[in-house]
């Protein structure tokens, strides 16, 4: 075997253990325990109580094989917020509240005590924030690409879009008997669509 065959032999397994890596069954189990184990933790105390070994020890994983997967605890909320959070923001085009977050309400009435620890503590609350801001700062950006003649959107709109969904959760949690989906969304496309429409805003400010 010539040295140029053999010097290229390491770099082909590795590209085969890392799509090995990638189709493994096995990563996608180890996932699925471990934000199982984080969802039956968060729904019973609050987010800044749970450690790490804590979400291990539930999913029945060692340390080291939650680090594989997730940096730290903020980054599982993350990766857990951009899984099931995101995705129930369904975008209205053309209405100036932008999502439809009728879906997220329903489920925010199924796992209220999950919100409520994720309300609780300012770090949790702020790494939903920053999810939701980026996801609507995108359905804006999309609405106004570079180039198209529209005024440009006030930088603050994607927070206080963010925001205002955020209050909705508060203060749904706050209620003994909790608000419908409808007229929670009924609240949010008011707050919102109406901040959008405004002429403030439909200007750009100065």
């Amino acid at each position: 075997m010539t040295s140029r065959r053999r010097a290229n032999l390491p770099a082909a397994k590795h590209k085969s253990q890392s799509v090995s890596q990638a189709l493994d069954p096995r990563i996608e189990r180890s996932r699925a325990l471990i934000a199982a184990a984080f969802i039956a933790l968060v729904s019973r105390r609050a987010y800044g109580r749970i450690r790490v070994s804590d979400i291990a020890r539930k999913a029945g994983v060692g340390r080291a094989t939650f680090y594989a997967h997730y940096e730290s605890k903020d980054a599982l909320l993350r990766a857990e917020v951009a899984r099931v959070v995101l995705p129930m923001l369904v975008e209205l085009p053309g209405d100036h509240c932008l999502v439809d977050c009728t879906k997220f309400f329903a489920h925010l009435q199924q796992a209220r005590e999950v919100y409520r620890s994720l309300t609780a503590g300012a770090v949790a609350e702020r790494i939903v924030q920053d999810a939701l801001e980026a996801r609507l700062a995108c359905l804006l950006a999309a609405r106004n690409p570079p180039g198209k003649s529209l005024a440009p959107v006030p930088a603050f709109m994607p927070r206080f879009a963010a925001g205002t969904l955020l209050a909705l959760i508060a203060w749904s949690l706050e209620q003994a008997a909790a608000p419908s989906p409808a007229d929670l969304q009924r609240a949010y496309r008011t707050l919102v669509g109406r901040a959008l429409a405004s002429p403030v805003v439909s200007r750009g400010l100065p």
